[in-house]
């Protein structure tokens, strides 16, 4: 694969947000060197995800869903194929307008929440936050109130239930106001009432702050709140 090598946009200078979708993927395919062979992750995949819009991506293990996230996400480059953020072509940004555009434009909830475990709920929400002018306490403080955890701006991971936890990853995600969530297996580790809590959190957010929202699940439970369920099978949309 040739080396990305254009250059980042400034920091300070975030392009204009155009009328469409939020994130595209166009003829997108993603392969990996294994044992000899070469197997498609992905293969030519068309996908997209408006502005306030659920999307779930559903399919079997080993069916390419943890690396669309990853491609939508910018944690992965693909083998051929473009990836549009904002109607912008981001597919040959290198390592640093990755970076900048994620911080802009994209937030993330982790199955395993990915908390940091010595810092309080406040403190793990303004991780992102940390080449950003200006104090973003009260944010974070805003955010946490409005996902249910005001009176536990302080405490640590190991003070929070399943469910709280998964709260605080959400607004660490949103602390950054990005235009697109990306939620791995987002009720994977909660019970029903918990799980269906943070979809109906989701669904909030989606509607509210038109952010467009992109779930990768094996739980049924997540598709009664999307707005359109995608299938992969083998690295292609069904």
């Amino acid at each position: 694969m040739t080396e990305r090598t254009r250059d980042a946009p400034e920091a300070d200078s975030p392009p204009e947000r155009p009328a469409g979708p939020v994130a595209e993927l166009d003829g997108v395919t993603r392969e990996y060197r294994s044992g000899g062979e070469t197997i498609a992750a992905l293969a030519d995949v068309d996908f997209a995800v408006d502005p306030g819009e659920m999307v779930a991506v559903i399919g079997p293990s080993g069916s390419g869903k943890s690396t669309l996230l990853n491609v939508l996400g910018l944690l992965d480059v693909p083998t051929a194929g473009t990836v549009r953020l904002d109607g912008g072509d981001v597919t040959d940004y290198d390592d640093e307008a990755r970076t900048m555009a994620r911080r802009r434009t994209i937030g993330f909830v982790f199955q395993s929440f990915h908390l940091v475990p010595m810092l309080t709920a406040v403190e793990n929400v303004l991780v992102p936050t940390m080449f950003v002018e200006g104090d973003q306490r009260p944010r974070a403080r805003s955010l946490l109130e409005r996902v249910g955890l005001g009176d536990r701006l302080d405490h640590r991971p190991d003070q929070l239930s399943g469910g709280q936890r998964q709260r605080v990853a959400i607004a660490r995600a949103l602390v950054n106001e990005p235009r697109l969530l990306l939620a791995d297996e987002p009720t994977g580790n909660l019970d029903r009432d918990t799980g269906r809590n943070i979809l109906e959190e989701f669904e909030r957010i989606s509607a509210e702050e038109e952010v467009g929202v992109v779930s990768v699940t094996h739980d049924e439970l997540v598709t009664e709140f999307t707005d359109r369920t995608v299938e992969l099978i083998d690295g292609v949309i069904q």
